[in-house]
């Protein structure tokens, strides 16, 4: 007799996209029944159709600051954190999960471990040494990450791996038995060369990058583009994501101030089909976010990490992970005195680069399975 498969109440973060995008790879792999609760708005349009969403209310209090010497991160008081609460405990009571899996929040995996549910919570980087984190791996009943262990830090490997599965992202699309390379070939080499040509024009066929920018931050700032598509001016930039203050204005950003945008740079806003973006190019330069990173090492093509700005450094310590790990090169958006033309031209000479970063995030689809089930038994046996 078939055993039901379990129940699983899927907690997602509203800050960007990518905990929703986290949860759609969980629901895709059939292994349990599965519900999300979230704030995030447009949800819906990133999870598959068969999962069922129950939308939260805000759990936005203007003006809070948290307390000085305070444990958590994030405990404002008053009505809008009830109706969050309230609704949150009744959507589990609704659910009768076997676990709920927070992706991410201090503050709501010790609710629900206090409420008597098994707790699956997530490792991200950056520093997060402070007290809270502390307290989440060590009450957490089980641990994730959407990375190998390659890329951990070794230290806290060494506390608290034991009871963490490194998931990694699921390799839909057969990247690791696939050799990255450029669209252009040859081209793309000679433009490394000390004679490549110095300005983009037709007969320079220049090159082409596809650039995403992270929908947690507001975007990236089209000065800090434009200071990168200036070092590289051999090539044209294809930038899709939010921009903020770019001149004119852009769908997703500010209106801007300024001078005119590079010729090499191009906005194109958002797209709905950041994989194909991607494949299209020759390089991609993508935030250093984990389902950001993620679709970069699935398109095949050379890799820059851009990280962007978040709490507790996480990007930045992600990059730096990617770049000891596998050797990515990797440039800070908001540094000015970042050299992209040198990290562009490391990614074009040594490809490989991304083949190592693939093979530290993206697993099998039948393995990711399999590291799901065996992270809610895990949980769910207590």
């Amino acid at each position: 007799m078939n055993r039901p498969r379990p129940r699983v109440l899927y907690y997602a973060h509203d800050h960007g996209s990518g905990h929703v995008r986290h949860a759609a790879r969980a629901a895709a792999t059939g292994a349990f029944d599965l519900v999300v609760a979230t704030a995030y708005e447009t949800a819906g349009r990133v999870l598959p159709a068969d999962v069922d969403l129950e939308l939260l209310p805000t759990d936005v209090v203007p003006g809070h600051r948290q307390r000085a010497g305070s444990p958590l991160h994030y405990t404002p008081t008053g009505p809008v954190i009830r109706r969050r609460f309230a609704a949150l405990l009744e959507v589990a009571q609704l659910v009768r999960p076997d676990v709920v899996v927070v992706d991410v929040s201090v503050e709501t995996a010790l609710f629900l471990r206090l409420a008597g549910y098994p707790v699956i919570h997530r490792r991200m980087h950056g520093d997060r040494t402070d007290p809270a984190h502390e307290l989440v791996y060590t009450e957490a009943d089980h641990l994730i990450a959407h990375y190998g262990p390659e890329l951990e830090d070794p230290e806290w490997l060494g506390r608290f791996g034991g009871k963490t599965t490194f998931l990694g992202a699921p390799d839909t699309a057969g990247r690791r038995g696939v050799r990255a390379g450029t669209r252009s070939g040859a081209r793309a080499l000679a433009s490394v060369s000390p004679g490549a040509s110095p300005a983009v024009t037709p007969a320079a066929a220049p090159l082409e990058f596809s650039v995403v920018t992270g929908t947690g931050g507001g975007g990236v700032r089209w000065t800090d583009l434009a200071r990168a598509a200036g070092q590289v001016p051999w090539a044209r930039w294809h930038v899709y994501g939010p921009v903020r203050g770019a001149p004119g204005g852009t769908p997703e950003g500010d209106s801007g101030a300024g001078g005119p945008l590079p010729p090499n740079l191009i906005l194109h806003g958002w797209t709905d089909d950041v994989p194909a973006r991607l494949r299209e190019a020759d390089l991609v330069v993508v935030s250093a976010g984990y389902s950001a990173v993620a679709d970069a090492a699935a398109s095949g093509r050379p890799v820059v990490l851009a990280p962007e700005e978040r709490p507790f450094g996480e990007q930045e310590h992600f990059a730096a992970a990617a770049h000891r790990a596998a050797g990515v090169p990797w440039c800070r958006w908001a540094d000015e005195s970042a050299d992209w033309a040198a990290a562009i031209r490391t990614a074009l000479r040594d490809p490989a680069s991304a083949d190592r970063l693939a093979a530290a995030v993206l697993v099998d689809p039948a393995e990711y399975r399999r590291r799901w089930e065996s992270a809610v038994q895990y949980a769910a046996s207590g």
